[in-house]
């Protein structure tokens, strides 16, 4: 009995296990199909980009990096505090002879006058440039996503326009097969349908894929989950702006500018410390007990530092006078005063000659922000001048389109024979083949010339450097 059903009690599990494994297999594609649909503003596209981007990103740390430098810099203004322990010992016979001394240090500088130190000006330029490049990489990945969204936009709208010319084309196809079937038409004129209904087929194909890949770089960009899908919930607006207005702006966004009035400045400033060097060298200290007041020199930069520094003895050894040890006093009793000062009288125009090292760079780097200005200035224009240029264009071939479509459709007609044409007579299908090659290269022209005249309007943002 058992061995008669051990069959049945197999092929029963059997068919429990496929089904159970089906249905987890369902499930689990399921799981990975879904996909989460993300609708985007370009508001929000570009707020995604700017937290999200690596290279913003790394523009970024760079900047923490120059500000970080430029603490450690400034470091040495702040109060410094230290232990300074000594020990000794020296045995010569039975004479045994040990030494404890432990000092605290504490100092800060109280005011520094002379130039600024070299390796503080060095940093301070680090973080400016910094800062510059991380607002140049955002200004790019701004206009990056904008003309990614142009593109999206039109690429979809160039798809919901074909698909629409290619409903219309199987539509006149079928119409086509039928009038050929009853021997109404030539086969020729069906091919010809064919071939506009395949070159549709084919702008669509190509369409596909494009948007597909322009989707992609977008979620790269804003740093969407890879497998999510994006649906743009509008298009950018038009940029009603005149061309004074839009000089002003690019002369108040341009980051070479604001880089060059940066170097203008520094470079004003240097002129100015030149003077440092006809300065007396000076150094003097003031101690009362363990308060020490310093003002000294710093040999690299004309720099003086006005200092006070406090170095209380915290823990020492008895000590007997006629210790080997004993050669300086363990206190400081009682005050000191110590002032050196040297007055340079002639230093072979050294002084002259580097203010006009500094004077004739200070020029160049003004010539050059005004040259740099009048480049602007003619850049805009030229710029401005092409999105004009960009929209006539468009709309020219905007009405080509329309011209070379009622032209084929009136060949088609006039060689059907439905309606009689004034000036479609005489007509044969290599005027129709024709016709129909000048309306689908009419259509591909149109919808470049539409890119064209976004990548423009574009090009004329990123000139005056406007990303609102």
């Amino acid at each position: 009995m058992n061995k008669r059903l051990t069959p049945l009690a197999v092929r029963l599990f059997f068919i429990f296990a496929l089904f159970v494994s089906q249905n987890l297999l369902f499930k689990g594609v399921g799981i990975v199909s879904a996909q989460e649909l993300v609708s985007l503003r370009p508001t929000r596209a570009i707020e995604l980009a700017l937290q999200n981007n690596e290279a913003v990103k790394k523009a970024e740390k760079v900047v923490e990096r120059a500000k970080a430098n430029m603490r450690v810099s400034k470091a040495v203004y702040l109060p410094q505090v230290g232990i300074t322990s000594e020990y000794q010992r020296q045995k010569n016979g039975d004479f045994n002879e040990r030494d404890y001394l432990t000092r605290a240090q504490m100092s800060v500088i109280l005011a520094q006058f002379g130039e600024i130190p070299k390796g503080l000006d060095a940093t301070q330029e680090e973080v400016r440039k910094a800062e510059i490049e991380y607002e140049r990489i955002k200004k790019e990945t701004v206009h990056a996503v904008r003309n990614l969204w142009h593109d999206l936009t039109l690429t979809q709208e160039e798809i919901t326009q074909r698909q629409a010319i290619e409903v219309e084309l199987q539509k006149k196809l079928k119409s086509t097969q039928l009038k050929h079937d009853k021997k109404r038409i030539p086969f020729l004129s069906r091919l010809n349908t064919e071939l506009e209904l395949s070159e549709q087929q084919l702008d669509l194909n190509k369409l596909q894929r494009r948007l597909d890949v322009d989707t992609a770089e977008l979620i790269r960009l804003t740093g969407l989950d890879p497998l999510a899908q994006v649906a743009l919930s509008q298009s950018l607006p038009d940029d009603d702006i005149t061309l004074d207005a839009a000089v002003e702006l690019a002369l108040a966004n341009r980051l070479d500018l604001r880089d060059l009035q940066g170097d203008i400045a520094r470079q004003e400033r240097l002129v100015v410390e030149t003077v440092w060097n006809r300065f007396p060298e000076i150094s003097a200290e003031a101690r009362y007990k363990d308060l020490h007041l310093l003002l000294q020199q710093h040999q690299q930069n004309r720099t003086w530092d006005a200092k006070a520094l406090y170095d209380p003895i915290i823990h020492d050894r008895e000590r007997d006078a006629a210790s080997i040890f004993a050669t300086d006093p363990r206190t400081q009793d009682g005050w000191e005063l110590r002032f050196n000062l040297n007055i340079p009288l002639y230093d072979g125009k050294k002084t002259a000659n580097l203010r006009s090292i500094e004077l004739a760079e200070l020029d160049r780097l003004q010539l050059e922000y005004v040259e740099k200005t009048k480049l602007i200035k003619v850049a805009v224009r030229r710029d401005y001048r092409e999105v004009a240029n960009a929209k006539e264009r468009m709309e020219i071939e905007q009405k080509r389109v329309k011209i070379f479509e009622h032209q084929l459709r009136a060949i088609e007609q006039a060689l059907e024979g439905t309606v009689e044409i004034q000036g479609y007579r005489g007509l044969t299908l290599n005027d129709a083949f024709q016709a129909q090659a000048q309306f689908t290269q009419a259509q591909r022209v149109f919808y470049q010339a539409r890119r064209d005249y976004a990548k423009a309007k574009e090009k004329l943002r990123e000139t005056m450097a406007w990303i609102e």
